[in-house]
């Protein structure tokens, strides 16, 4: 055989296609590590609520702690004197009598 007689028989010859077949519903399953890891995730995710929650409850809790200690807060004093000249237009005052 030569190696034409090798392509020529490779090109008349096909390849059998496979068949598609659907799995069976009842055999596809996620089986007992889906079910682990299902249930870890859950588990976990309920532990850092858990925690998140007690974390907030204890924030709040100290926040209130240190707002009873400290003194009642006093509202500022206003000033008898404005800081500031009254807004409006200025007018150079020369010292000449106005009238």
């Amino acid at each position: 055989m030569t190696t034409s007689d090798i392509i020529a028989s490779t090109r008349t010859t096909s390849t059998p296609k496979p068949t598609p077949t659907e799995p069976d519903p009842s055999s596809v399953t996620p089986g007992v590590l889906g079910f682990l890891v299902v249930f870890l995730l859950a588990l976990v995710t309920w532990l850092l609520l858990r925690n998140m929650t007690g974390r907030l409850r204890r924030l709040r809790f100290r926040e209130e702690q240190r707002q009873s200690q400290l003194p009642p807060a006093v509202p500022p004093a206003e000033p008898t004197e404005p800081t500031q000249p009254p807004p409006g237009p200025q007018r150079p005052d020369d010292g000449a009598p106005r009238g």
